[in-house]
């Protein structure tokens, strides 16, 4: 299971860059950063890591010290596949469901780094990728895998950023981000609903 939570958290981390929702706002962060200076742009780029790795951290660890004895099969394919149906919905209709902004909790947000407050806030589409690896993180009741899967899942979500922030993006580039967005639910999709098949075949 430990195994199985870390890769989770990779994949569905890198993914969560890609989603409809969270790769423009990415994108144009890093479109910024190519304008300043060497230090100020890794000083952000630090602080969109280290904040999204100890938010993500402390909601895994917290969802595994609480821990979960077990979740029944059924009760597992189902959510994997209405989350999976959901993400095939929100490209033909408008889901409102908002972002989670968790710096609203800091007296002083308002004069937070825009790098700060990217890095505390989930986006609406991301939010049922947390949902797994927290489920997954607490099935485990394992706290030192939660934390670890937590740091996996913020460098993965942030890799492209890092990557973007540091390379001019040209128009074959800004291209293949569009695709990228307009593919991810699908491949979000694809992949929920590939979880549930292996779940009813297997009975794992």
């Amino acid at each position: 299971m430990n195994s199985v939570l870390l890769i989770t958290a990779a994949g569905l981390g890198f993914l969560a860059f890609f989603e409809p929702c969270t790769i423009a706002t990415h994108t144009l962060f890093a479109v910024r950063l190519n304008h300043e200076t060497m230090r100020r742009r890794w000083l952000a780029l630090a602080t969109l890591v280290l904040s999204r790795a100890l938010l993500l951290m402390a909601i895994f660890g917290m969802a595994a010290w609480i821990g979960l004895d077990g979740i029944s099969n059924f009760s597992a394919m189902a959510m994997l596949g209405v989350i999976g149906a959901l993400y095939l919905i929100s490209r033909k209709i408008y889901l409102p469901v908002p972002h989670i902004e968790f710096f609203h909790l800091i007296p002083s947000h308002a004069r937070m780094s825009q790098a700060l407050k990217l890095g505390l806030t989930l986006p609406a589409c991301t939010l049922p990728l947390v949902l797994v690896v927290g489920i997954a993180s607490a099935l485990t009741n394992r706290p030192d895998m939660a934390l670890l899967a937590g740091l996996i899942f913020a460098a993965m979500f942030s890799l492209p950023t890092l990557w973007d922030s540091s390379h001019k993006l040209d128009a074959a580039h800004r291209a293949f981000l569009g695709k990228a967005a307009n593919l991810s639910p699908f491949i979000t999709t694809l992949l929920l609903w590939s979880g549930a098949l292996i779940i009813l075949k297997t009975g794992v």
